[in-house]
């Protein structure tokens, strides 16, 4: 947001340069095709006085006309070659040149010269720049100094004799000439400063109003910041007082597995070899390994190593079929061939999350003899494990927070078996978790990556 809104405020500070530096540009080309028109009127007008009044004076006139209008052929080639700054200087010294010449010939008095010279100073600010304008303005006044002075010491002699003659027509439209220059130019440059003008007012107020939406847009986004926030925090108390219940029933559930195991011990030492002895020493075992892996995580204790997933997969499924006796348990091997399914990590874990898996899979339907599907599986890089089931299925809506906390579609769920699966695949084995997205039955897919050897 900080990088778009920074992009804007330059894209908008640059408007006003370049589009002074293009009106310049175009006053330029304008200037150039004026003085191209007067330069080429004037030249005929001398022609005609040469050719049918035999004025023989005009000649050398013509031919300083010819000169300027190859000048101005040159500087048409550089403005061609986008190179119109060289132009502009070149269109200032001509009129500059042409407006020293006059005062030069005449005397600093002469009203065309002192014009033209004005148009200079005036050339130099619109199509130079404002800070050109100083140092040409100081070059004109010391050359008219130095004028003066060689017209007081001697060494030219201005005819000043023009300066007597009563004015003729011929003077109103050389000045009106003049005048309409100035006025073309001054329009053009108005025209362009009030439009640049106009757009930076549109570009500032553009910039208020994004300033403002950017604000909004802030103001929305920490708030929604916050009350995710407040959320999570809600969720890990929640989770902190579900430990600390959790370490209260370890405990006490602990108290009473002991006191059963006694008593159990007493009972056999009565009556041998009784097979529901026998199975209950087995749950008891079984129940004692989970409540060691539930110590040892909330000790953040760590028993990783090198261990066979398939192995491990198989022990868990043969006590769940004890403990799911109602549930038709069918466990696929794809390949038994030894170091084949070789993982690193908590081998409890992984325990813990396939009895999960195979729970919920198990209360999910409710038929009376359900059947569960585990297919454990292999490629170059990861062991493939998955749990499926043919039960009533999982909802669109229940999907798409199905690993999400305190979120179950059992009435008397918790929420955190799925969110604690994915944890352990995700975090632990460094594997993934997913849901088949297949709506005909459920299938959570369990991919952990292979050690490499």
């Amino acid at each position: 947001m900080n990088m778009k809104f920074s992009s804007f405020i330059n894209k908008y500070n640059a408007l006003p340069i370049i589009k002074l530096r293009k009106s310049s540009e175009h006053i330029t080309k304008i200037i150039l095709a004026g003085s191209f028109l007067v330069n080429i009127l004037l030249i005929v007008l001398l022609l005609i006085s040469f050719l049918t009044l035999g004025h023989q004076y005009v000649l050398a006139r013509i031919l300083v006309g010819s000169g300027v209008l190859v000048y101005l052929t040159l500087v048409g080639y550089f403005v061609h070659k986008e190179r119109v700054r060289t132009g502009a200087w070149m269109l200032v010294a001509l009129y500059a040149v042409i407006g020293l010449l006059i005062l030069h010939t005449w005397g600093i008095n002469a009203p065309v010269g002192v014009l033209i010279l004005s148009f200079v100073i005036f050339l130099t600010g619109v199509m130079l720049g404002a800070k050109r304008i100083i140092p040409v303005t100081l070059g004109i006044i010391v050359t008219l100094i130095l004028l003066q002075y060689s017209s007081i010491v001697g060494l030219s002699q201005p005819d000043r004799s023009m300066l007597d003659d009563n004015s003729t027509f011929g003077d109103v439209a050389s000045y009106s000439v003049i005048f309409c220059i100035f006025a073309l130019i001054s329009w053009l440059s108005g025209r362009k400063m009030e439009d640049t003008l106009e757009r930076a007012v549109n570009a500032e107020l553009a910039l208020h109003k994004e300033r403002d939406a950017l604000a909004v847009r802030v103001e929305e986004q920490t708030k929604r910041l916050r009350d995710a926030q407040q959320k999570e925090l809600k969720q890990l108390y929640k989770f902190a007082e579900l430990g600390q219940l959790t370490t209260i029933i370890l405990h006490e559930l602990a108290n009473y597995l002991s006191i059963l195991t006694l008593d159990i011990d007493d009972l056999n030492e009565r009556q041998e070899n009784s097979v529901a002895i026998n199975h209950a020493k087995e749950s008891i075992f079984y129940i004692d390994t989970i409540i060691d892996q539930v110590r040892n995580q909330i000790k953040e204790s760590d028993n990783s190593h090198k261990f066979d997933a398939r192995i491990t997969t198989k022990d868990s499924i043969e006590q769940l079929r004890k403990k799911l006796s109602n549930s038709n348990i069918k466990l696929f091997v794809e390949d038994k061939a030894p170091g084949k399914y070789t993982i690193f990590g908590d081998p409890l874990r992984l325990v813990q999350a396939i009895t999960i898996l195979v729970t919920n899979a198990a209360q999910a339907n409710t038929a009376k003899r359900s059947e569960i599907s585990i297919e454990v599986s292999s490629t170059k890089s990861k062991v493939l494990i998955s749990v499926k089931d043919f039960g009533r299925g999982i909802s669109d809506t229940a999907r798409k927070s199905l690993f999400q906390p305190q979120k179950s579609t059992k009435t008397a769920g918790l929420g955190i078996g799925l969110f604690v699966t994915k944890q352990i695949i995700d975090t632990h084995f460094k594997g993934k978790l997913s849901l088949n997205p297949s709506t005909e039955y459920t299938q959570f897919d369990i991919e952990i990556p292979k050690i490499k050897k």
